[in-house]
């Protein structure tokens, strides 16, 4: 796993690992041996409680903070939580349910990905604030 990436490929960025409560993950990944960083909430209803790894890929354990807001987000066309809820409803709530990609231009890989008709939806853009597990603050951006 490397964040460098040959022209061409899409190097691992993070796995999704849906969960019904983010404090038993917490406890499981701690006992691991693990830190694991504060809680992130996602203004779409998920919220998550990452692993970071050494070469900058992590762990997701996604749990569903919000449900009312998340069934909005999935009225809405929100492909992300519509994917998750998918998931959950034909594997229940714990697992393993994405593998997700890093790029270098997520706008020209969504556009090829049309083109070849092979896309989820939508592109998803958010920020949300961040804490890593030193206490830094700063905002995160996303593309999905």
């Amino acid at each position: 796993m490397t964040k460098t990436a040959a022209a061409g490929t899409h190097p691992l960025d993070h796995l999704v690992l849906p969960t019904h409560s983010l404090d038993v993950a917490r406890a499981r990944l701690t006992a691991l041996g693990f830190v694991v960083a504060p809680t992130g909430i996602h203004p779409f209803g998920t919220e998550n409680c990452c692993v970071f790894l050494a070469d900058g890929a992590y762990l997701e354990p996604l749990a569903v903070g919000d449900e009312q807001v998340a069934a909005k987000a999935i009225a809405d066309g929100n492909v992300f939580v519509a994917r998750d809820r998918a998931y959950r409803d034909s594997n229940g709530d714990e697992g393993f349910s994405a593998i997700v990609l890093g790029t270098g231009n997520a706008d020209a890989d969504h556009a090829r990905y049309v083109d070849a008709g092979i896309s989820a939806g939508d592109m998803l853009g958010f920020s949300r604030a961040f804490t890593d597990p030193a206490g830094k603050r700063d905002i995160a951006s996303f593309k999905l």
